[in-house]
């Protein structure tokens, strides 16, 4: 098997190779961590694979190559992306919330899904990026990190079990009142972390 990151040959010997795709990824990873990089790409014998799980559990494969990207860029893009997502998921939920209200349940099931989706991508978006610049939530001086996080969870386990019990116009109330209030909040984190990008690593 040949394995190569970003072009150039890994030094991986025999028993390494024995150990398996986890060990092999591990050894291009520890590579592109000690440049400053992340693995951003893998593709097999000229196939793009999905992701390392999917890397991970495929059998064979004689040529392996890794894709990396400077750390500070993948955290640029992602914080982009998510500044540009929040403005749009704002607005996204205060249309749910008319929805509910006028009765249009069944128009607000899709668009409500997609939201509680793009919560949770934001926060994991956020949570990886805070930790490949080695920002601490005591780090953030836009407000109290966990504690929002914390009322986050709440109110979105809350809003799920008005909707489980059919109590729509109390649905309708939490996206209104505490949940488009708390994601706001988090857009002030957002801007807190593009402060950050441009400051060495840790």
């Amino acid at each position: 098997m040949r394995v190569t990151l970003d072009g150039a040959e890994l030094p991986i010997d025999d028993n390494l190779m024995a150990e398996g795709k986890a060990a092999i990824f591990e050894a291009a990873r520890r590579g592109a961590i000690s440049k400053n990089r992340v693995i951003v790409e893998i593709i097999v014998d000229g196939v793009q694979i999905e992701n390392e799980d999917a890397f991970l559990a495929l059998s064979g494969g004689i040529d392996v190559r890794f894709s990396s990207q400077p750390v500070i860029d993948l955290v640029r893009e992602s914080v982009d992306e998510g500044q540009r997502y929040i403005p749009a998921l704002l607005k996204g939920l205060e249309g749910i919330a008319t929805m509910i209200e006028e009765g249009r349940d069944e128009d607000a099931k899709a668009p409500f899904n997609q939201a509680v989706e793009g919560i949770n991508w934001l926060v994991g978006v956020f949570a990886k990026s805070s930790a490949l610049l080695g920002i601490t939530a005591d780090g953030l001086s836009s407000g109290n990190w966990n504690d929002d996080s914390r009322r986050l969870n709440e109110t979105l386990e809350e809003m799920i079990s008005a909707m489980e019990s059919g109590r729509k116009m109390r649905m309708a109330y939490i996206i209104r009142e505490r949940l488009v209030p708390v994601m706001s909040k988090f857009a002030s984190y957002w801007t807190d972390i593009s402060a950050h990008i441009e400051s060495p690593l840790q």
